[in-house]
């Protein structure tokens, strides 16, 4: 269920970055693409980030509760299922450079870093492309991981202490 509800986190982060950077894709601006690329990644930080803060404030009430120890490999799955469809639409991608025209589809996907790929190569079609600007869109994909890890680890250790 956890899993799930990380992937349901990752989709309404990508929806929710597509509207805003669908609109503001249309201008030509360096600085508004610039806005619009730091707005978007961080509406999939603050999206896992409250994810990642509540799966932990749950889990310390839980062990205080039950007097048990967590078990880490639920937040640890929680992280990487959060990079898991970005980590497949670029293998998809890299393995269709010049077979199939997937780079649309794959901004798509991750609607979070549209504006970044616009970036690496503004043409949405794959055949411009090289392998060196695919094998950099690699770096992206684990940003959700890092997020996810970064700040449920931080609660649970208590580091930082957020509460509801």
């Amino acid at each position: 269920m956890r899993i799930i509800k990380t992937l349901f986190c990752v989709f309404a982060a990508d929806i929710l970055s597509l509207f805003i950077g669908f609109t503001l894709a249309s201008s030509s601006e360096f600085i508004i693409r610039l806005i619009s690329a730091v707005c978007t990644s961080l509406i999939l930080v603050v999206i896992l980030s409250g994810l990642a803060v509540n799966t932990a404030n749950q889990d310390l009430k839980s062990e205080r509760i039950n007097n048990k120890k967590l078990n880490l490999f639920l937040p640890v799955s929680m992280g990487v299922s959060s990079s898991l469809p970005a980590l497949a639409s670029w293998t998809v991608l890299r393995f269709s450079l010049g077979k199939y025209d997937f780079y649309r589809w794959h901004k798509i996907i991750n609607g979070y870093f549209l504006q970044i790929y616009n970036f690496i190569e503004p043409d949405a079609s794959s055949s411009a492309l090289s392998v060196d600007e695919v094998n950099l869109m690699l770096i992206p994909v684990f940003v959700p991981m890092i997020v996810f890890f970064t700040a449920y680890f931080l609660v649970y250790s208590g580091i930082i202490k957020i509460k509801k």
